[in-house]
């Protein structure tokens, strides 16, 4: 396996670290990162509502399983390309901070070179998804495993400088001996991010019963003000602890 351009040590120490230290360290990296994060997460869920906003416009039917015009599925394109741009852009900006770099201007780190990732880090998903779906159709479990071990193939592309192939092998060969620490993480992650998500549904009924009838917001408007602050925080959050994760598995394969 090449040698990585992320900062392993700086998040982690240099031994194999237990689920805990793993979830600590993402969300200290989550925090010391927001403010310099959140205005791409707010990118995000802008690209990840256009879709939604032209149905709207045009009054065509939110459902996805009616038919929907081309200019539609360009815009479904346009967004999703957007929404992987902001990702890697948040990536890089994070792994930024933990090279020291703390004086930046909120715009001037990580957009250009995310760009230049970008086509690769589609292909990668593109792959990697459709290969999940085969597995999971096909077998179930092989399916499951994938689902894992990708997890961390696109940090690869972007920290190792490799190709498409080469980080989804290299994927699976940072995982190979460690899948269950990793599903392990993974689902303390989704766990996570589902819980801020209930929190903040909990917050925003509980913000509209004691604004009554008489609120100058909707519960509509609420509701999706709601969706987008979560939208916001989520999306670092989960980057950041990704890459803590990817850190561990790091120091895993340079032990084994």
């Amino acid at each position: 396996m090449t040698a990585s351009g992320f900062p392993s040590d700086a998040l982690l120490p240099p031994r194999p670290a237990s689920l805990g230290e793993i979830l600590d360290a993402g969300f200290v990296l989550f925090r010391r990162t927001l403010l310099r994060c959140v205005p791409f997460s707010l990118l995000a869920v802008l690209f990840g509502q256009l879709p939604a906003v032209y149905l709207l416009r045009t009054e065509q039917s939110l459902a996805l399983n009616q038919p929907k015009d081309l200019l539609w599925w360009l815009i479904m394109m346009l967004s999703a390309l957007g929404t992987l741009w902001t990702w890697l852009v948040i990536m890089l900006r994070q792994r930024d901070a933990l090279q020291g770099g703390e004086n930046v201007r909120p715009f001037d780190v990580g957009a250009a070179r995310a760009l230049v990732l970008l086509p690769r880090s589609l292909a990668l998903l593109a792959i990697a998804g459709i290969a999940v779906l085969i597995g999971l159709v096909l077998f179930v479990l092989p399916g499951i495993y994938l689902l894992v071990s990708f997890w961390l193939a696109l940090p690869l592309l972007v920290f190792e400088g490799v190709g498409v192939r080469a980080a989804l092998d290299g994927a699976l060969q940072l995982v190979r001996g460690h899948w269950r620490h990793l599903a392990a993480t993974l689902l303390v992650v989704v766990m996570s991010v589902l819980a801020l998500f209930v929190i903040g549904s909990l917050c925003a009924l509980l913000i509209g019963q004691l604004s009554g009838r008489s609120a100058l917001i909707d519960d509509a408007l609420l509701g999706g003000i709601v969706a987008g602050v979560l939208g916001a925080l989520f999306q670092p959050l989960v980057i950041a602890l990704t890459l803590a994760a990817y850190a561990d598995l790091r120091h895993r394969r340079s032990i084994d």
